[in-house]
């Protein structure tokens, strides 16, 4: 037995958290630069406002509805991401993180959980939200793409009260029945249509289907589906998830960048970010990509190029990765143009306790590993860009960052954004 724990409408939950005036109101987060709707409350939703709306259309509705606008604010998200984690382990020991909201529980490693499932599942929600404040959903089933129908159920009917148990082999019909086949689990947005074009239109269809014939016409991966969604596992439970197969970091300007000295900036800053989650990973990187555009929706004249270095020897230090992405940069830039988004990939991945050696070249230099396991320290100690290079630029003159102009603090890892309680005498309620 699986159990797919998924917040509600996590980003605007982890919102509401700290603003319970914000209770039973609408909500909507935005994207990068205040560009999309990427997160909306039951109230936001129930306006008709879809995913991935863009927030200039949308602003006029959300204004005359009342409807609170935060961007995003990533720093609090994954913190709060990690207390929900923390909170399910503390029950369960077998935990595999999907997504930021949202984790797999492996039941049977439990007695308690394998004997009464929906009883131990409605504790834990009731843990979850009482430990951390944010509501969530648990769908059960045989599989992990029937847990995670169970789960799509769970939230789309309130009278299940956040929970849902698949029940077994035809007794699901009903409930896959009601599934499109575009909402299921594994498959992608491109096979989607074509599934329908063939008559697939459910998940019950689906369930259904030839193996071999879906092996013929898409991939094993649509195969491996169906007979998840008969009960058979194919996606077995994994606590370590697989290493990466690439890094990548990249945003949208703020405003377009025309001068090369800052785009020296941001590309530095986001090669600093990209070596520190190599090193979090444990991985070393063999080549590094570098990418940089002008925008696609603008009348101002366009240019998009990429430039690839190879490392000598798999690296995770952050001097080198940015010294090639700079070096990327330059071969690239080309004055005059308005450029709207860059980005560093990091690929060719290895395991960086065992890096291959070279002829010529120092595996490591002797001073390069306690120097970036101080820097890493340092910035998780007291907080990110406590450390930084030189060539970031100082923090409150970069012209190239992103819009932000409903980001909330950083309530739970900034100390100047922690939250206080004052007498009433020096309260200013809104």
């Amino acid at each position: 037995m699986f159990a797919l724990c998924d917040c509600n409408n996590f980003y605007a939950s982890c919102e509401r958290l700290f603003r319970p005036d914000l209770e039973r109101r609408p909500v909507a987060v935005l994207s990068n630069n205040d560009g999309c709707v990427i997160a909306r409350s039951s109230e936001v939703k129930a306006l008709g406002v879809p995913m991935g709306a863009p927030y200039f259309r949308e602003e006029g509705r959300f204004r005359h509805f009342g409807v609170e606008v935060f961007s995003s604010n990533y720093p609090l998200y994954e913190d709060l991401s990690r207390r929900v984690t923390d909170t399910l382990r503390s029950l369960v020991p077998d935990v595999e993180v999907y997504s930021i909201d949202e984790a797999f529980l492996y039941m049977d490693s439990l007695p308690e959980a394998a004997a009464e499932p929906s009883e131990f599942c409605r504790r834990v929600r009731e843990r979850v939200l009482h430990w951390t404040g944010i509501p969530i959903s648990i769908g059960l089933g045989g599989t992990k793409t029937l847990a995670k129908a169970a789960n799509r159920i769970a939230k789309k009917d309130p009278s299940r009260e956040g929970l849902f148990t698949m029940p077994h082999g035809e007794e699901a019909d009903r409930y896959l029945e009601g599934i499109d086949i575009g909402d299921v689990w594994g498959v992608g947005f491109r096979n989607a249509p074509k599934l329908r074009r063939l008559g697939i239109r459910s998940a019950r269809a689906l369930k259904y289907a030839d193996e071999e014939w879906l092996r013929r016409r898409f991939t094993i991966c649509e195969a491996k589906t169906s007979r998840e969604l008969n009960g058979l596992v194919c996606f077995p439970f994994t606590e370590t998830p697989r290493p990466r197969k690439t890094i990548r970091v990249s945003r949208s300007f703020g405003d377009p960048v025309t001068e090369l000295h800052s785009l020296r900036e941001a590309v530095s800053y986001f090669a600093f970010s990209a070596a520190e989650t190599l090193r979090r990973e444990g991985s070393a990187a063999g080549k590094i990509h570098f990418f940089l555009m002008t925008s696609p929706f603008s009348n101002a004249p366009r240019y998009a190029n990429t430039a690839t270095a190879r490392f000598d020897v798999p690296t995770s230090c952050t001097t080198d990765i940015i010294g090639q992405a700079l070096k990327c940069l330059e071969r690239i830039f080309v004055e005059g143009y308005p450029y709207k988004k860059a980005g560093v990939v990091l690929t060719d991945l290895s395991d960086g306790a065992h890096l291959q050696g070279h002829l010529f070249r120092e595996v490591r230099r002797p001073r390069e590993v306690p120097l970036m396991e101080a820097v890493d320290r340092l910035n998780m100690e007291f907080g990110k860009g406590t450390v930084y290079t030189a060539s970031m630029g100082i923090e409150d003159r970069r012209s190239w960052v992103m819009r932000r102009g409903h980001v909330s603090p950083r309530y739970t890892t900034c100390w100047e954004d922690l939250p206080s309680v004052l007498p009433p005498e020096e309260a200013q309620l809104p």
